[in-house]
């Protein structure tokens, strides 16, 4: 598949001054983590202009939650689907940025909530890509649309189970995969490569980053896992799956104004130990009053 250039497009107008505004507070892009902003949520969710964000790693997610592609040289891995009203959002985007969804080879759900699986039935009916997730978020998404009654809409017969440790190839493309539980019992994580100019950067995803439980054993498995990829995870870009936290359209304005020559906004090696230094402190804190 030939690599596709096209211009950088600007996020909706709405859109990007609600997260600008919101940023103000979150500083510059050293990696601290930022609470959602005021009012965001799967009900107020709204799309945003898709774009590439490196050669082969392109943006179609929502301002609320992130979906992305990676493109391979045998076809497209996508991240995520979204969810409700936006099921068929990945594909149109897709199509935006002179993709074919139909070269969708694999879904990656990182996780079992259904603003990352909703549009997975229609995405997997479009495509007939295979679908990977975690042996526990299969059973969690499975368990949630049994009690809500949506088989008919969100269902999809479980395939790869993704596995700690293990990894996903395509073409020139290698995704190291993590299940890394907190958020979830089977967030996964993952690793690969992205390029700019013949430049190759490393991607760490942590799709996981927040805890709402105070109850200890989660709290512990969520402290584990934080402490994991302090050891693990030494990226040049650090993505998470909602945007607000890694302050991500901060990085697209950059990106959009930047001048031939500038740096990529999304290259910053100090983001991912700051952030989880800070996602840490939080965590024993909360334990140690959980105890």
């Amino acid at each position: 598949m030939k690599t596709i250039h096209h211009a950088r497009p600007r996020l909706a107008v709405a859109a990007l001054a609600f997260f600008l505004g919101s940023m103000l507070a979150a500083g510059d892009a050293h990696g601290q983590a930022s609470p959602r902003p005021q009012g965001l949520g799967a009900g107020t969710a709204q799309p945003v202009t898709p774009f590439r964000i490196f050669d082969n790693l392109y943006y179609v997610g929502l301002d609320f939650v992130c979906a992305y592609v990676i493109e391979t040289s045998e076809g497209l891995i996508l991240i995520d689907t979204l969810f409700g009203d936006f099921a068929g959002h990945t594909a149109d985007a897709m199509e935006q940025l002179g993709l074919d969804p139909l070269d969708v080879e694999y879904i990656i759900v990182t996780h079992g909530h259904n603003d990352h699986y909703g549009g997975l039935k229609t995405m997997q009916e479009l495509t007939g890509a295979r679908v990977m997730m975690a042996e526990a978020d299969w059973a969690l998404m499975e368990e949630t649309i049994r009690r809500n009654g949506e088989e008919d809409a969100l269902g999809v017969p479980r395939d790869m189970v993704t596995e700690d440790g293990g990894t996903l190839t395509l073409g020139d493309t290698t995704i190291n995969l993590y299940v890394t539980p907190g958020h979830t019992d089977g967030v996964t994580s993952m690793e690969f490569s992205v390029f700019e100019d013949g430049e190759e950067f490393e991607v760490f995803m942590w799709p996981g980053p927040t805890l709402n439980s105070n109850d200890a054993p989660a709290l512990e498995n969520f402290v584990a896992t934080i402490r994991r990829l302090q050891d693990l995870a030494r990226p040049d870009v650090w993505l998470h799956s909602h945007p607000w936290s890694v302050s991500f359209f901060d990085k697209y304005e950059r990106l959009a104004a930047r001048s031939d020559g500038d740096p990529n906004p999304y290259v910053n090696p100090g983001e991912a130990p700051v952030f989880l230094a800070q996602r840490l402190e939080d965590a024993e804190r909360r334990l140690a009053d959980a105890r």
